[in-house]
């Protein structure tokens, strides 16, 4: 091999090597179907065993996120058992309410470090739906800054679990429907508020507890190009929304199965939801 070809060579491979996207962090969604230590009445829900959690560690690591938004969790004792059980090293904060519902973030401190302190958005917010008033956020965006350890690059995840469109178990099934659409489009305004107030690379991530919300928000959505991150209705109501970074600078959207054998049926899958994740480019 002469001088020239080696040159040549060396080259092609550095161009080659500046057009490979390399990817800072990868981001994610998880609801993980009333995630509870102790079960619970209300929700005719069964405790997650150590042996459930062990498996539940298992999909988040193959998932290969290094931030996921959690819907759906009991509270700082499910979690701090379950990091302590299952993920060692790995942290978590969220909005630690009475119920099995709460908001929370899950992440690598290996991969990311959490900015400043995670801030709950339109809390004490209320709407009107034929002259009563409702509470707007049962469960209220969570928002949190998250620094990617290799690149120092700062983006910003809002968690969200939007209102179920279901009318399952009301009595007048027509109001219901008009009540969830009232509700969800005040949800769905103020999610656009948000996205348009924030600074920097955002990502409004999580339960949008529709199969076609991009109708409903002004900023472009993630999902599934091809299978279903909700198997149980074969529908994706899970989804990465982004702002303030190209579409360039995004990976594809990544399922992972997160069925737990113990807990599923032939019919059902639980968890009912699948992960979802997206690499940002560096």
């Amino acid at each position: 091999m002469n001088k020239t070809f080696r040159r040549a060579l060396a080259a092609a491979f550095a161009m080659l090597l500046s057009a490979t996207p390399v990817f800072a962090m990868t981001i994610g969604t998880f609801n993980i179907e009333f995630f509870t230590m102790s079960g619970s009445s209300e929700d005719r829900s069964h405790p997650y065993t150590p042996a459930d959690m062990r498996e539940l560690a298992d999909s988040i690591c193959r998932s290969g996120a290094d931030v996921l938004a959690l819907q759906e969790i009991e509270g700082n004792a499910t979690m701090r058992f379950f990091t302590a059980t299952a993920l060692p090293g790995w942290k978590y904060f969220g909005n630690d309410t009475d119920g099995t519902q709460d908001l929370f973030f899950l992440w690598n401190p290996a991969k990311v470090t959490l900015v400043g302190t995670p801030q709950l958005y339109y809390a004490n917010r209320t709407g009107i739906f034929e002259g009563r008033k409702f509470k707007l956020f049962d469960r209220p965006p969570l928002v949190a800054r998250f620094k990617d350890n290799a690149s120092g690059r700062i983006y910003t995840l809002a968690a969200v679990h939007l209102k179920s469109m279901t009318t399952v178990g009301k009595s007048d099934a027509e109001a219901a429907q008009r009540y969830n659409l009232a509700k969800r489009a005040a949800q769905t305004e103020k999610l656009n508020e948000l996205a348009a107030r924030m600074e920097g690379p955002l990502f409004i991530l999580g339960d949008y507890n529709s199969p076609d919300p991009q109708k409903e928000v002004s900023f472009p959505l993630l999902g599934l190009r091809h299978g279903y991150s909700f198997d149980n209705w074969n529908n994706n109501l899970d989804y990465i929304g982004y702002v303030g970074i190209g579409r360039d600078k995004l990976g594809e959207v990544k399922e992972t199965e997160t069925r737990i054998r113990h807990r599923s049926t032939r019919r059902k899958d639980h968890p009912d939801h699948d992960i979802i994740a997206v690499e940002i480019r560096d």
